[in-house]
C-alpha cells in the first residue's frame, strides 16, 4: 500500500501540468511506474496467481471423499432389504487409499453374503497398488507438475516484465538522445540568429558585403530546419514514453500533460564490471527463456513417467479389518485380526500394451524436440552475449576517437575564431568549423545511446534488469 501511494506521489510529479514546470524523470522512477500500472505488467503478474490456483487444483485431488449409497424394497407389506454403506476415502501419498466404512443390511430375503450382525458392521482399510500407480499416478503427477508450473510462472512472469522493461528502455534512450540534440540545436540557433542579425548590421553600417548576409542567413535556415527535425523526434519520442506510463485505473498518460526531461548522465554511464565479468556461459544459466524451456522438460518428464507406469498391469490389493457395530477399532489384537479380515486383489492388464507403448514413445519424443529446442536457445543466447560484447567494445573504441575528434574540432574552431578577429579568416570558415563540431557531437551522442541500449540488453540477456 505505501509502495502504491509513493508510486501514485511520482505519477503526480510525472504528469505535471502546472505552468509548464518541468520534473526530471530518472529511469528508475519511469520503470517503477511501469512495473506498478501497465497493463502488461499487471498482467504477467496474473500467472502467479494462475499457478498457485493450478497448485491447488491438484491439492485437491487428495482431498478426503465421501460416499454413501443406501437402497431400500418393500413389497406387499414386506421389506425385502434396507441397507446402508456410508464410506470415506482418503487418498495418501504413494497412491494409497485408506477407506474406513459401516454397513448397515436388514431385510427378509437378504442374500447370505450381505448379513451383517444387527449392530452393523465397521471395517477399515486401505488399497494398495502394486502396479500401475505404485511410482507415480495421476494424483501425484498433477501436484509435480503443478509445482513445476508455479517455478515457470514464476520465471514467465519476470520474462514478461524483462521484456516490457527492454522496450520501455530503449524508449527512454532514444528520447535521452533527441533532447540532448534538441538542447544543442537551441544554443546553435540562438547562435546563428545572433550572429545574422550583427551581419546584417555591419551590412547596413557597410563593413561587410551583402554576400556575408546571404552567408549568415542560410546557415541560420539550415540551423533551424535541423532543430525542428529533433523537435518532431523529441516529440514523437515522448508520445512513445507516455505510451508505457499508465494511471493507477488503467488510463492512459495524455502526453500532452507530461512534462518532463531526461536523467543525461545515464546515456555516459560505462557498463559495470560485474557485467562485463560474466562470459557466455553465465548469460545462458541465467537467461529466462532458457530457465522457462528446462522447466518444461520438466514437466514433460513427469509425462514420461506416468506414461511409463501405464505400461504395467493394473495390480492393486484391498485389506480391510472388520468389526461388529460402528468402532471398527474395538477388541483388536492378532488373533482377532485373523479371524475378522477382508483381502482382495485386483489384476487388469492389456494382452498388448500397444496403446501404452506408443504413448510412452510419443513422451520421449517430445522431450528429445524440447531438448533440441533448448540447445538452440542456449547456442541463441551465447552468440547474442558474445555479439553484443563484442559490439560494447568497438562502440567504446570509437567513443574514444569521437571525444578525440570533437575535441580537435572545438581547437580549430577557436583558432578560425582568432584568425577572423585578426582578419585572416571569413565567416564562412567559421560556420564550416561549428558544422563540423556539432556534428561530431551528435556522433557522440548517438554512441553514447547506442551502447546504452547494448548495456541493457546484455543486462536483459542475465535477468538483471
Amino acid at each position: 500500500m505505501r509502495r502504491n501511494c509513493l508510486l501514485a506521489g511520482l505519477l503526480l510529479l510525472v504528469v505535471c501540468i502546472a505552468r509548464g514546470q518541468e520534473q526530471k524523470l530518472s529511469l528508475d522512477e519511469y520503470l517503477g511506474l511501469i512495473r506498478e500500472f501497465h497493463p502488461l505488467a499487471r498482467q504477467a503478474g496474473l500467472n502467479t496467481e494462475r499457478a498457485m490456483l493450478v497448485r491447488r487444483q491438484a491439492i485437491g485431488g487428495f482431498d478426503p471423499k465421501l460416499e454413501v449409497e443406501a437402497e431400500r424394497k418393500t413389497f406387499t407389506g414386506k421389506e425385502y432389504y434396507n441397507y446402508l454403506v456410508p464410506q470415506v476415502k482418503i487418498p495418501v501419498w504413494y497412491g494409497i487409499d485408506l477407506k474406513a466404512s459401516y454397513t448397515s443390511y436388514k431385510g427378509e430375503y437378504v442374500n447370505p453374503e450381505n448379513k451383517v450382525p444387527a449392530d452393523g458392521l465397521a471395517s477399515i482399510g486401505l488399497k494398495v497398488p502394486l502396479g500401475k500407480g505404485l511410482f507415480l499416478d495421476e494424483r501425484r503427477a498433477a501436484l509435480k507438475q503443478a509445482s513445476v508450473f508455479q517455478a515457470q510462472a514464476k520465471v514467465e512472469q519476470q520474462q514478461a516484465l524483462n521484456n516490457l522493461f527492454l522496450s520501455a528502455v530503449q524508449v527512454y534512450l532514444e528520447w535521452t538522445n533527441a533532447w540532448l540534440n534538441t538542447q544543442v540545436y537551441q544554443d546553435a540557433v540562438a547562435l546563428s540568429r545572433l550572429r545574422a542579425e550583427g551581419t546584417r548590421s555591419l551590412f547596413q553600417n557597410g563593413d561587410k558585403p551583402a554576400i556575408d548576409t546571404i552567408e549568415a542567413s542560410v546557415v541560420l535556415q539550415s540551423r533551424e530546419q535541423r532543430l525542428q527535425e529533433y523537435q518532431m523526434l523529441l516529440t514523437n519520442k515522448k508520445n512513445e514514453l507516455a505510451s508505457f506510463l499508465w494511471l493507477e485505473d488503467l488510463s492512459p498518460v495524455d502526453p500532452a500533460k507530461l512534462s518532463a526531461f531526461p536523467d543525461t548522465t545515464l546515456i555516459q554511464a560505462a557498463a559495470p564490471d560485474s557485467l562485463l565479468r560474466k562470459n557466455h556461459n553465465d548469460a545462458v544459466l541465467s537467461n529466462l527463456d532458457v530457465q522457462s524451456s528446462e522447466l518444461k522438460i520438466d514437466q514433460l518428464d513427469i509425462e514420461r513417467r506416468l506414461k511409463l507406469e501405464e505400461v504395467k498391469p493394473d495390480i492393486s490389493v484391498d485389506v480391510a479389518l472388520l468389526n461388529a457395530g460402528k468402532n471398527p477399532m474395538r477388541n483388536i489384537d492378532s488373533d482377532y485380526w485373523r479371524q475378522n479380515q477382508k483381502i482382495g486383489l485386483n489384476v487388469s492388464l492389456p494382452l498388448t500394451f500397444t496403446k501404452q507403448r506408443a504413448s510412452y514413445s510419443l513422451s520421449k519424443l517430445k522431450i528429445r524436440e524440447a531438448e533440441y529446442s533448448l540447445s538452440e536457445k542456449k547456442n541463441t543466447v551465447a552468440l547474442k552475449w558474445n555479439n553484443y560484447l563484442n559490439e560494447y567494445s568497438t562502440i567504446n573504441e570509437l567513443l574514444k576517437l569521437n571525444k578525440r575528434i570533437q575535441q580537435n574540432n572545438k581547437l580549430l574552431l577557436q583558432g578560425e575564431e582568432l584568425k577572423f578577429r585578426l582578419g585572416d579568416s571569413s565567416m564562412f570558415m567559421i560556420n564550416s568549423r561549428e558544422q563540423k563540431v556539432l556534428e561530431t557531437q551528435e556522433k557522440l551522442y548517438d554512441l553514447y545511446t547506442k551502447r546504452s541500449k547494448i548495456i541493457q540488453t546484455l543486462r536483459w540477456l542475465t535477468n538483471d534488469l
